[in-house]
């Protein structure tokens, strides 16, 4: 076996050898394994940059995971220059990947070598070069080769590594979620403080409202306030903001339908269809109609009241009318009394998206103040339930449960109002209604009956109390703005596939390491291939190694032409001084 230990026979023979059975014969397997013993080198050296490249793709790997990990559940960072969370892990995962495809591939290249130690067909030789060199070869590689074979495992790992970066995408998710915004966000109330609101009048006794709150009281009247109507009390920076319940101090409405009281008497006329008609109530209040003179509404105020229950309550005035809707022999009759007072609404707000959402869960109030006094004191209103700073007291007579009033701002309101709500209509002639006042005719709306009624003073009071929160007491209750920030979430299922192929790709690599450690080692270069059958034309003393590290350095020595021959296409080498 010396003859071997300085030259080992290649399968390259000199042009200039006339015999063709001087080509020296293939190198048995004795000799072959003469020559891997002679080798003092670890077996493993050869895989050097595939085991450097396990090692990359498990680093770039915990790579990934730490950054998700970093930034899972908070906000996209903002790095210079535009870069993105997303472009970072993208290269981190094309490298990542990049290495774990460089095992695969070398390892089915040094497959293909030991694939033909046992003599099989020359036509696998192109099916297993395509399968080393990308996921489409691998693929189509797949049918060929049995699932018991190491080719088969290489390019199954190879053919789903190519789903790496559409998992990795996945993994990573944008989400957003509504946090704490800096800025004031406050809705106007009308505090605990006392509520004062009152002009000068003609005489003692004869104080009016304020013009503004003339305004405010004909806007309820004529326009029917709705929840928009209330924007201009609220300050949202965001347009998200969220308020724990608060109380305002405000004006309430109640209304009843009293027909059932009505005493109706009828007065023959002149002639038989010219019959007139009395409805009385049992506080005193008469409505007159008749086929000939019909009157379509009679209403005033301060008469007592029938039906509601106004006990404990802070009342500025009570309001009575009888109305028809129709006129003829026998016309319907209807008789409502309403009653308009202080009370402390219970709210709970939000703002969506820019729109303003108030609810009053409750109005429920007492007061202290009785309307046969005589007294001039300012009195107090108190909720049934007290909230303050977001929080339900049980005392309800603490000081920030009691909303003060002064006496004089309901004797001005009751001045203002009373004029505006007695009045009467009629219509002597067809559809030619004559009325005493526009706020009468407010008041009877259309049918002049209880719901009509009751919508004018529903929107009286919702007009009053919009007044008084915002130019009256000006008192405000501070809330919680918010705002959309995007933030990170991890998905991290979606990180078990490329855990799982950097982990196949390691067991892969040393799995064929161990099979071919008998083999040498010469992948996906093709040296071994060329000089199997190389003609060298000229004089050259090259050294017949085997390894691939012999046939490179050989092969550094050599130009090579690709000539065409009787035999066909060959190569021919010429050694370079």
């Amino acid at each position: 076996m010396a003859h071997y230990k300085d030259e080992y026979p290649l399968s390259y023979v000199r042009l200039d050898d006339d015999l063709p059975q001087s080509k020296p014969r293939p190198l048995s397997t004795a000799e072959q394994q003469a020559v891997l013993q002679s080798q003092t080198i670890f077996w493993g050296s050869s895989w050097t940059l595939e085991f450097i490249s396990c090692l990359m793709s498990v680093i770039f790997l915990a790579a990934i995971v730490v950054v998700l990990r970093m930034y899972d559940g908070k906000p996209m960072p903002d790095w210079p220059y535009g870069i993105t969370l997303n472009a970072l892990v993208s290269v981190l995962s094309t490298v990542m990947k990049a290495a774990m495809v460089f095992i695969i591939t070398e390892g089915l290249s040094q497959l293909k070598w030991s694939w033909f130690s046992k003599g099989n067909k020359l036509s696998d030789l192109a099916l297993l070069d395509a399968a080393s060199r990308g996921p489409a070869g691998a693929f189509i590689a797949l049918f060929r080769f049995v699932p018991r074979h190491l080719v088969t495992f290489g390019c199954l790992v190879l053919v789903i590594a190519a789903a790496t970066d559409p998992f990795v995408q996945q993994v990573m998710g944008i989400k957003e979620r509504a946090i704490h915004a800096p800025g004031k966000s406050s809705v106007q109330i009308c505090d605990s403080n006392i509520y004062t609101d009152y002009s000068e009048g003609a005489g003692p006794g004869m104080n009016k409202v304020p013009l503004s709150t003339l305004g405010a009281i004909y806007s309820g009247i004529f326009q029917e306030q709705t929840p928009n109507s209330k924007n201009a009390l609220m300050d949202c920076p965001t347009g998200n903001c969220t308020f724990t319940p608060y109380q305002s101090l405000g004006f309430c409405s109640r209304c009843s339908n009293i027909t059932s009281f009505l005493t109706k008497k009828k007065q023959a006329g002149m002639v038989s269809y010219m019959s007139a008609y009395n409805y009385t109530l049992p506080n005193g209040f008469y409505f007159h109609t008749a086929s000939n003179m019909n009157y379509l509404m009679n209403a005033t105020t301060n008469k007592p009241l029938l039906d509601l229950d106004t006990k404990d309550l802070a009342v500025i005035l009570n309001f009575t009318a009888i109305s028809t809707d129709d006129y003829g022999m026998t016309p319907q009759i209807s008789a409502t009394e309403c009653a308009l007072y202080y009370c402390v609404d219970t709210y709970e707000t939000e703002v969506s998206g820019g729109k303003f959402t108030e609810t009053i869960t409750s109005n429920v109030a007492t007061s202290n103040y009785s309307s046969g006094s005589t007294s001039l004191q300012n009195f107090a209103v108190k909720p049934e339930t007290c909230y303050f700073n977001g929080t339900r007291l049980n005392n309800t007579s603490s000081p920030n449960c009691t909303y003060t009033v002064n006496w004089l701002s309901l004797l001005s309101m009751s001045n203002s109002l009373s004029p505006l709500l007695k009045g009467s209509g009629s219509r002597f002639v067809s559809n030619r209604p004559s009325w005493s006042s526009d706020t009468a005719e407010a008041l009877y709306g259309v049918y002049g009956n209880y719901s009509e009624i009751n919508s004018v003073f529903s929107s009286l009071a919702s007009s009053l109390s919009i007044h008084a929160r915002s130019k009256v007491c000006k008192g405000t209750k501070n809330g919680t703005a918010w705002t959309t920030q995007s933030y990170v979430e991890v998905r991290w299922l979606w990180m078990i596939l490329p855990c799982a192929l950097v982990a196949l790709s390691l067991a892969f690599l040393v799995i064929v390491v161990i099979h071919t450690r008998k083999q040498y080692i010469w992948k996906s270069s093709p040296l071994a291939l060329l000089f199997s059958d190389l003609r060298v034309d000229g004089n050259g003393n090259f050294k017949k190694d085997p390894t691939l590290k012999g046939m490179e350095d050989t092969s550094r020595k050599m130009d090579v032409w690709l000539e065409s021959s009787p035999e066909g296409p060959r190569l021919k080498a010429v050694a370079t001084s």
